[in-house]
């Protein structure tokens, strides 16, 4: 009988194994806070230094470049006809170099922050890059902004960087009003640092 099979279950038990990407809030999720970093001075500070170091790759990947075009032992003679495959060389390099900081860059800035009543998540768009379940979540706040870690976090490759991996709420009015509400949900402040 099914009213057996479930009386004898564990409670607390999970009844379906987490999906691997994390799903909108639904009915039992109430959204607390929602924001946006704001744009100012850090984020064009931001874009003048990935286009100045854009131009720096390309200058370096054309002077690479430049004395195989006069003739080398490695390259040989070039003719007229390996300009645009010298071009195309130098172009796809700067690209491949570029493209995937440019996707984080642009990720980070167009990113929308929610804080619900169970998790903190990072939006692009209509797709969640960013998830950690408040309850035992570890908090730190900063000046401008709050991470949080915990053993479940799930990240998109383009919200991750050099630094230890945690969700980040960047360049927020108010950090201390959001810690309050992430605090009120399960979230422990950590000490700020020394």
């Amino acid at each position: 009988m099914p009213g057996e099979a479930e009386a004898g279950a564990i409670p607390g038990a999970l009844s379906a194994p987490r999906p691997l990407r994390p799903v909108a809030p639904g009915p039992a999720e109430t959204i607390l806070w929602e924001g946006r970093p704001s744009v100012g001075a850090g984020r064009l500070l931001e874009l003048l230094f990935l286009l100045i170091l854009l131009g720096l790759f390309t200058w370096v990947a054309v002077l690479l470049i430049l004395p195989h075009l006069a003739g080398s032992a490695f390259a040989g003679q070039p003719g007229p006809e390996a300009l645009p495959l010298v071009l195309a060389l130098v172009v796809g390099t700067v690209v491949i170099i570029a493209l995937p900081v440019w996707l984080r860059s642009s990720a980070r800035g167009r990113a929308r922050y929610m804080l619900t009543n169970r998790r903190a998540l990072v939006w692009l768009g209509r797709s969640i890059l960013g998830e950690v379940i408040l309850f035992g979540a570890e908090m730190e706040v900063t000046p401008t902004g709050l991470g949080f870690w915990a053993p479940g976090l799930y990240l998109d490759w383009r919200l991750k960087d050099e630094r230890p991996d945690q969700l980040r709420f960047e360049r927020l009015p108010d950090p201390e009003a959001v810690a309050a509400l992430a605090e009120a949900h399960g979230a422990r402040r950590l000490p700020p640092p020394a």
